[in-house]
């Protein structure tokens, strides 16, 4: 099964999430949703936020606690100071019978919760195994997805993940979940993607999201050298979204404009930290690099 991600126009990698956004996620496996969940939750803690966490129904709470241990921060203290809370869907309708508009009337709620207690900004992580296991009309969630729960993001301060387990969902409720939202993850936490490629008469342009370090080394010098053997006037890499890079990736990218015969030209847009590995390692001596850094 194979979901386009690449297709949204904003595709991150789960630690650059930020406030607003409402993104869609799936795993296939047990590593890559607690890899991702524990994640979600490591980066909210990190940040002053109140983090809600809605598991796979079917789980104990203490199987919860144990993976997020495993795969992301230390959450006694979360849990005890209040800023890290689990809870179950039901609980967002309870008393009342289940209805989509309950459940984000019941989100919302939370997110004023968490307000009046002081946190500057509310994050939830929602594992949409919840769907199957109440009989929730899926037809009704993905309405919600992309257009009844707009008001939970108005001012910017929710962010809201929606993991969706792609052996319980139709490939077809699985395409139209990940249109229905205007953000879309890596399946997993480290791995990088590579968007866009040659152009004709606009040259070569390359978006890369997630992580360019040891782990996808290869993977990187691949995109490296399909873009050398392009033989493009003008390359465009767009590091923005880009988690990590470390030095020896970097330079990589140096070799490679340096490299280019006269009349070829590179353009990096990266942020400030990304930028100041490139000056760091010499990219003002490289003729054919142009460097955008905020």
């Amino acid at each position: 099964m194979t979901l386009h991600v690449e297709e949204h126009a904003r595709v991150v990698s789960v630690e650059r999430l930020r406030p607003g956004d409402h993104a869609f996620a799936s795993y296939a496996d047990e590593e890559a949703r607690w890899s991702t969940l524990g994640s979600f939750a490591q980066t909210g803690i990190t940040k002053g936020e109140r983090v809600l966490l809605f598991p796979d129904p079917a789980l104990p709470r203490a199987e919860v606690l144990a993976h997020l241990a495993a795969y992301g921060p230390p959450v006694d203290g979360a849990l005890e100071s209040g800023q890290l809370v689990v809870l179950t869907m039901e609980q967002m309708w309870l008393p009342h019978t289940l209805s989509v508009e309950r459940q984000v009337a019941g989100l919302h709620r939370e997110i004023q919760r968490a307000r009046r207690a002081g946190y500057p900004s509310v994050r939830s992580a929602i594992d949409m195994a919840w769907v199957p296991s109440f009989g929730a009309d899926i037809e009704r969630v993905l309405w919600r997805e992309s257009a009844g729960c707009h008001y939970l993001f108005a001012d910017s301060r929710y962010t809201e993940l929606c993991a969706y387990d792609r052996a319980r969902f139709t490939t077809d409720v699985l395409d139209r979940a990940a249109a229905g939202h205007p953000t879309a993850l890596l399946e997993r936490p480290g791995s990088l993607l590579a968007i866009g490629g040659e152009r004709p008469g606009a040259g070569y342009g390359l978006r890369l999201v997630g992580d360019a370090d040891l782990s996808t080394r290869e993977q990187f010098a691949d995109i490296l050298r399909r873009v050398a053997a392009s033989g493009a006037e003008r390359v465009v890499m767009d590091l923005t979204e880009l988690t990590f890079l470390d030095v020896h990736c970097a330079r990589s990218v140096l070799r490679l404009a340096a490299a280019m015969e006269s009349g070829r030209r590179v353009e990096i847009r990266c942020g400030g930290m990304h930028a100041h590995t490139f000056l760091l390692l010499g990219a003002l001596n490289v003729p054919q690099l142009t460097l955008e850094g905020e």
